[in-house]
């Protein structure tokens, strides 16, 4: 028998699949289900005209985008200092003209100027309070 570095990847999942008495079944060959071209291109017809009734995008006269994390949610959070009393809301993601976004947000949540900053070197948008609640809804309804 060849040296484990040596022998086929085959050989090691075989051997692994079969190790503990019983097959395991990601690691065994599987059969795939073939669709006619016909059918197939029906569906993908439906589904796209499906898909472009339900998604909602952002307004096209925006100059900002507000991008999602790779758990595709919006990018706001409750951040605490000073011990818990000074309670802020950070929102990342944030791409454009982010001086336009912060007065948006200003106008939309009803906030004075001074309770919503911009960090230019990191991009992030801070509020003052936690708003996320607020701050994902009207997001959401600008079609991010």
């Amino acid at each position: 028998m060849l040296p484990r570095s040596i022998q086929p990847l085959a050989a090691r999942a075989a051997n692994f699949a079969t190790a503990f008495g019983r097959p395991n079944p990601f690691l065994v060959p599987f059969a795939v289900r073939t669709v006619s071209h016909e059918a197939a291109d029906a569906a993908v017809d439906t589904v796209a005209d499906a898909g472009a009734a339900d998604k909602s995008s952002p307004r096209p006269g925006l100059r900002y985008f507000v991008g999602r994390n790779s758990l595709n949610n919006l990018g706001v959070y409750h951040r605490n200092k000073s011990g818990g009393n000074y309670k802020i809301t950070m929102l990342k993601y944030a791409e454009g003209d982010l001086a336009a976004l912060k007065k948006d947000l200003t106008f939309a949540l009803g906030l004075k100027e001074s309770e919503v900053n911009i960090n230019r070197l990191t991009g992030h948008i801070m509020i003052k309070g936690h708003k996320r609640e607020e701050v994902v809804n009207y997001l959401n309804i600008q079609g991010f």
